[in-house]
């Protein structure tokens, strides 16, 4: 939900339950309550003033939580993992590989994260690219 929908159905929570439980302390006669008019108005304000309170705390925590970002804005996630030996050989590339032009798909132009682990022994060969790579000689 929007931030400024969620707002004005907490304002509209909090007036709602202050003028509810004005007209229920006001309706209701409770043995308790003081006999004179200015008295149980009072009372009534009193009471119905902490209820709202109360409302408009918790609806106001709700209103004012930040959403999850908006999907354009929140960028790739790439998390890869490489175990090599001996003769072995693994490449890692976060983004588009040989592909011709275009933005970058991942890595810091996009505001992706990438992390790349890698583990090699023995004449083993590992390359990483966080982002896109080229490899055809075309391109930049």
């Amino acid at each position: 939900m929007v931030r400024s929908v969620r707002w004005v159905v907490a304002v509209a929570a909090v007036v709602a339950a202050f003028g509810l439980c004005l007209w229920l302390a006001r309706s209701v006669s409770f043995g308790w309550m003081p006999q004179g008019e200015a008295d149980r108005w009072v009372v009534a304000t009193a009471f119905a003033t902490v209820v709202a309170g109360s409302v408009g705390v918790a609806t106001g925590w709700w209103a004012g939580r930040e959403g999850p970002p908006a999907p354009e804005s929140r960028g790739r996630r790439v998390t890869q993992r490489a175990k090599v030996s001996d003769r072995g050989q693994a490449a890692q590339v976060g983004g588009n590989q040989n592909a011709p032009g275009g933005r970058a798909t991942t890595g810091h132009d996009s505001g992706g994260v990438v992390e790349q682990d890698a583990e090699a022994s023995g004449d083993a060969r590992i390359t990483q690219v966080g982002g896109d790579q080229n490899t055809t000689g075309q391109g930049s």
